[in-house]
């Protein structure tokens, strides 16, 4: 198992507010990741030192260097070196450079760092993260599952074009099913992967779902795309993934069927989706995983010194009460006014959860909170000690779109009705 965090905000933030700061940072998760409120420690690893990455959203896209080559007086392009434009000399540009204007979402891009060394051993993140700032940022500690190796290509996230994505947890069996289920991807997907991560095999099949959905005719492929897109379908190609690895596990007929655990980080730089699921849930509970919603979060990253109140480590009752959970839904994460989502068209029904009543910081909830100007985060295990951070339910899905409050999701597989033979 792993640990990550992921943030969408409406300024940038530097990325070691995030990712150094905090009291509970994803540093300190990396060699000690045991505060984890309300969760006991099934599927929570405590040490996480097989590498780690961070990863953020920029605008500083590189302009091309335009190939400058002398016209000679019939019109022709001389093949000999190029030399530089003169204004007495017409020139052909054979590339021509990139325009990119500063805060235009529609042409952001991704950058990722990645090493194999644990992440409290590593100077080279602390001077990266001091020396950047992002509004979109995604980190992770990895620990390495059972036969996959420690490796830069295995360290999350992964990247193409404007998508970024990581894991926490496993696929069962992926070794076992590894060929049946790579075969499932598409050949440009396929190309793609660089590891031999389950992680890996599932962003190849989130890709692969996005380039046969409805919109892929109109944005083209989603390794190339450089538009948001959107909430809506991030989710569905999330559920789809979901629905598909249960369908090859189903079809493998392994001899000793176990669980896995799929929490997934999956954002564009606009929008960020993540999930809590574990496929036997809720005999088996998901690792942890938090959320926290409000303008304020940055000065609590780096002063949380100066906050109440302070959270405690679960003590044997919360250990207790979350086994008890573990039989149904989590009661203490779901609003009573939650209802059915009917627009869903996936192989999951849906039940909303409204997030009206949720802290923000004391005396404020989500609804007097200002979206435009508010900060989304998401994180394996709190990062704070402060702040109201909210577990989010077994089996959910979650989402956020910069300048909108989080939407939350509760998953069901549906129940195939089967017609009975007439007697």
């Amino acid at each position: 198992m792993c640990r990550w965090v992921t943030l969408l905000s409406s300024e940038p933030l530097s990325l070691s507010d995030v990712v150094l700061a905090p009291s509970n940072s994803l540093i300190v998760q990396s060699r000690d990741a045991r505060f984890h409120p309300g969760y006991d420690e099934v599927n929570n690893a405590a040490l996480n030192a097989d590498g780690f990455g961070v990863g953020w959203y920029h605008r500083n896209v590189a302009k091309i260097p335009a190939v400058v080559r002398p016209v000679a007086a019939d019109g022709t392009v001389s093949r000999g070196a190029p030399t530089p434009a003169s204004p007495a000399v017409p020139a052909i540009c054979a590339l021509p450079s990139q325009n990119t204007k500063m805060g235009d979402h529609q042409t952001r891009k991704a950058a990722i760092f990645r090493d194999t060394f644990p992440a409290w051993n590593n100077m080279n993140l602390r001077e990266l993260c001091m020396a950047t700032s992002s509004d979109c940022i995604m980190a992770h500690v990895r620990a390495a599952s059972t036969g996959t190796g420690i490796s830069l290509n295995n360290c999350h996230p992964f990247k193409t074009g404007r998508l970024m994505f990581c894991h926490n947890g496993r696929i069962f069996g992926y070794q076992q099913i590894k060929r049946r289920f790579l075969a499932e991807l598409s050949d440009e997907a396929f190309l793609h992967i660089k590891g031999t991560t389950d992680s890996e095999g599932v962003f190849g099949l989130i890709l692969t779902i996005l380039a046969r959905d409805e919109h892929a005719a109109e944005c083209g492929s989603p390794l190339m795309q450089t538009t948001p897109f959107g909430a809506k379908r991030l989710c569905n190609a999330i559920k789809k993934a979901l629905a598909k690895i249960a369908q090859i596990l189903d079809e493998a007929n392994l001899e000793q069927r176990d669980y896995c655990t799929c929490n997934f980080a999956l954002t564009d730089g606009e929008t960020i989706v993540v999930t809590r699921y574990c496929d036997q849930s809720p005999e088996v509970p998901p690792p942890s995983l938090y959320f926290a919603f409000g303008c304020t979060l940055q000065e609590e990253f780096t002063g949380e010194a100066t906050m109440m109140p302070i959270l405690k480590k679960p003590d044997t009752m919360e250990i207790e009460d979350e086994k008890k959970d573990a039989m149904s839904t989590d009661s203490n994460d779901v609003d009573d006014e939650a209802q059915s989502d009917s627009s869903d068209e996936s192989d999951f029904e849906t039940m909303r959860v409204l997030l009206n009543r949720r802290e923000s910081k004391p005396g404020k909830i989500f609804t007097d909170v200002n979206a435009a100007e508010a900060t989304f985060v998401v994180s394996s295990d709190p990062l704070t000690r402060t702040h109201c951070w909210h577990k989010v339910p077994k089996n959910s899905i979650m989402w956020c779109t910069r300048g909108k409050h989080p939407e939350l999701r509760l998953l069901t597989k549906k129940t195939l009705v089967v017609d009975k033979p007439a007697s």
